[in-house]
């Protein structure tokens, strides 16, 4: 039953404990998806809110420039015969103004003092005043007014006839909660229009919002706001400027005439765009309440089943564990998967539609202006889908373009780049080599250049440098490209083929020393087996057994090096490593233990499987690396041998650690070289890791070294573990 007991107890102690690492690595994850979907949806709805809203800018703007092109229009202007506009001409300016979405028209003439405010809606709301409004360019503007703490679009033109006589036309469409709310069908999204943290407008109060902009100004037209609590609820906030809005009454009259226009008072207009938090956190507490949930009725009935069938408990620990596994290998709910398709998907392909009528609408402007826009946007796309950071330089080292790419890499937006001298940019790359090649380009002294350049940080870049020839006017100037490709995956694999190589050296001479050993080691061992059978004296007798055994070993040593040349291996060993490490240390014992105070450790884990690597090469790899260790340690010192298993990767682990001095992390790349030595002066060859190394990879295992220099150097073997039949 003690049994038993420590079993269940060790069950509990295991369900608790992947309870709590699901629960924080799925809560986690669960967090970061929600953020990042977040994100994505702001960012979208951010977009369509602000197109949305200047898209009455442009309804307006078409508007005022076909009255301004209208002969007809005209023509009715100059038969004016009265101080108000004639019923026909009214008529035909709200009917305009209708079709635009307007609210009101304002008219004016330079005949008679004449204005009115015409209302084009039924709907009950105060009207502007005319005085508000007055044309100050001569060519159609739409423009934000701020009158009597309303917010209008006003789309202003004066069209003038043959005989004098002008007219101001007014388009007025009132800002007000009703049209914000048409700028976004998600429900999760407030939209809000801010002057100056002054006047809000839109489809929330905007109270929190106004005392977090009190005092502030932004550096960038496009800021995000991670959280911003207003009336309790958690937002995600996108702020936008959109230019300004004239603030009304800032004057004291109308102007007569554009060459009497007073002074503008203006605010800058600010687009908000907010995105409820609380679905997405509400999201992440019910799947973490049903991810505890569920991980504490699993754990209620381990325990109730540990309890009822007492001994019989593996086979339900074993289900319950493969269930936690799934479960943590990243089996979730539906619910988290990404929103593929449902409302979601449906907004996307509205504002795929909505972009595509809003391109048609735009046809109707310059097609010259069009193409030379289509072309760049195009090219910007070519130039940032390259993956190399790509970078234009000017005669002053100023830079004039840079694409995605280097941006990310140097961690700044674009406006912090384009004009700044790369010196500024504070990067290791570029230092007085990469300036020689940039001069000899500016300077036409070369047609191409390239550098191999490598960081402290261990990235090896490859630089390549071209010119750009620019014609302005009479003048033509040569510009350099830089063109900056990672090279650090190609130079790792290079220096794999070179240990490889080197690793194909030791073994060809390994196969030749073999050979040339295999021979008088014969001779020797037929001699001495002859002289055992003729041996009478027992001393001399054990003597010659003990020298026909280390021939023996010499022999097997002989035919391990014949095997670390060959790349196949027919049969398929499994040894004991925990066996083959206490007879090394046994024997490397007698060899210090009493003129040095050199200690070893072995910690060796329990009920190990076999490894898939034969007694003498596990022999000689583990010796190899204890003398490796004593070597660097000197007199006084502890080496640490640890064991054990890895289930996950099948493989077997041995782990050999010292107190000694420790490697120099500029030769750690060298010290698998065949016949490479920190300890040359020592007479040391160089080739016992090189050894080590080439019997771990003939093995299909994994080495790794770590050093400090003062501190000492960790080894750390992976074997692949024996197959099961093959398993003691």
């Amino acid at each position: 039953m003690r049994f038993f007991a420590r079993t269940f107890n060790s069950f509990i102690s295991v369900i608790i404990l992947q309870a709590i690492l699901v629960i924080l690595l799925v809560s986690g994850s669960i967090t970061r998806s929600q953020e990042e979907d977040s994100k994505k949806e702001l960012k979208t709805e951010a977009l369509n809110v602000y197109d949305n809203f200047n898209s009455w800018k442009r309804a307006l703007w078409g508007t005022i420039v076909d009255l301004n092109k209208s002969g007809e229009l005209r023509h009715m202007i100059a038969a004016q015969k009265h101080i108000a506009p004639d019923e026909p001409l009214e008529a035909y300016l709200r009917k305009a103004a209708s079709q635009a979405g307007a609210e009101f028209l304002i008219i004016k003439n330079n005949w008679s003092t004449f204005s009115a405010v015409r209302p084009l809606t039924e709907k009950p709301v105060p009207s502007p005043k005319a005085q508000d409004f007055y044309i100050d360019r001569p060519h159609p503007y739409v423009e934000m007014v701020l009158a009597d703490n309303t917010l209008y679009f006003c789309g202003s033109v004066r069209v003038s006839a043959d005989n004098g006589r002008y007219l101001d036309i007014f388009i007025v469409k009132r800002v007000d909660e009703a049209l914000m709310r048409q700028l976004s069908f998600n429900s999760r999204v407030r939209a809000l229009v801010s002057l100056n943290s002054h006047f809000v407008v839109g489809t929330i109060a905007g109270t929190g919002f106004l005392e977090w902009m009190h005092g502030r100004s932004f550096s960038t037209s496009y800021t995000v706001v991670n959280e911003l609590v207003e009336e309790g609820v958690p937002y995600a906030v996108v702020i936008q400027q959109s230019g300004n809005a004239r603030l009304a009454g800032s004057q004291t009259d109308s102007p007569a005439s554009l060459g009497n226009v007073p002074a503008k008072t203006e605010a800058t207009l600010y687009i908000c765009t907010f995105l409820s938090l609380s679905e997405y956190r509400a999201r992440v507490n019910f799947i973490n309440r049903s991810i505890l949930l569920v991980s504490l009725l699993v754990a209620l009935f381990t325990i109730l089943l540990s309890a009822g069938l007492s001994k019989a408990v593996t086979d339900p620990v074993s289900q319950l564990r493969k269930a936690m596994i799934r479960l943590k290998s990243g089996e979730k709910p539906a619910l988290l998967s990404g929103p593929k398709k449902g409302e979601i998907a449906d907004l996307f392909q509205g504002f795929n539609d909505m972009s595509a009528q809003i391109a048609e609408d735009s046809r109707a402007l310059s097609a010259h202006i069009q193409e030379i826009t289509r072309i760049k946007e195009y090219n910007d796309k070519i130039f940032n889908s390259i993956q190399e950071k790509i970078l234009v330089i000017n005669a002053q080292f100023a830079v004039e373009k840079a694409n995605r790419a280097f941006l990310e890499y140097c961690g700044q937006a674009e406006d912090a780049v384009l004009g700044r001298n790369i010196d500024e940019l504070s990067l290791a790359l570029f230092d007085e080599p990469v300036h020689t090649s940039i001069r000899a380009i500016i300077s036409g002294g070369k047609s191409s250049d390239a550098q191999i350049r490598r960081t402290s940080s261990g990235h090896s870049f490859e630089i390549k440098f071209y010119p750009l020839l620019e014609h302005e006017a009479a003048t033509t100037s040569i510009h350099c490209i830089m063109v900056i490709e990672d090279i650090t995956a190609k130079v790792a694999y290079e220096e794999k083929i070179r240990q490889a190589e080197k690793l194909a050296s030791i073994s060809m001479l390994s196969a030749g020393v073999a050979h040339e050993i295999n021979n008088p080691l014969s001779s020797i061992l037929t001699n001495v087996q002859n002289l055992i059978k003729a041996e009478r004296d027992l001393e001399r007798l054990k003597d010659l057994q003990l020298v026909e055994q280390e021939t023996k070993r010499i022999a097997r040593i002989v035919r391990s090096l014949l095997e670390f040349s060959s790349s196949t291996r027919t049969e398929k060993p499994a040894t004991d490593i925990n066996a083959a490490i206490r007879n090394i240390v046994q024997l490397v014992g007698y060899s210090f233990r009493e003129e040095s105070s050199i200690v070893i450790e072995p910690h060796l884990g329990e009920n190990l499987p076999p490894a898939a690597i034969g007694e003498d090469e596990c022999k000689q790899i583990i010796l190899n690396l204890i003398k490796n260790a004593l070597e660097a340690i000197g007199t006084s010192g502890r080496i640490r041998i640890e064991t054990a298993f890895l289930p996950s990767e099948s493989m077997v682990q041995c782990v050999v650690s010292d107190t000694g001095k420790g490697i120099p992390n500029a030769l750690l790349p060298r010290i698998f070289d065949p016949f490479f030595s920190t300890k040359a002066e020592s007479g040391n060859s160089g080739l016992g890791l090189s050894v080590v190394y080439g019997l771990v990879s003939k093995f299909e295992g994994l080495i790794d070294v770590e050093s400090e220099v003062g501190k000492g150097t960790t080894v750390r073997i992976k074997l692949p573990a024996a197959p099961s039949g093959l398993r003691q």
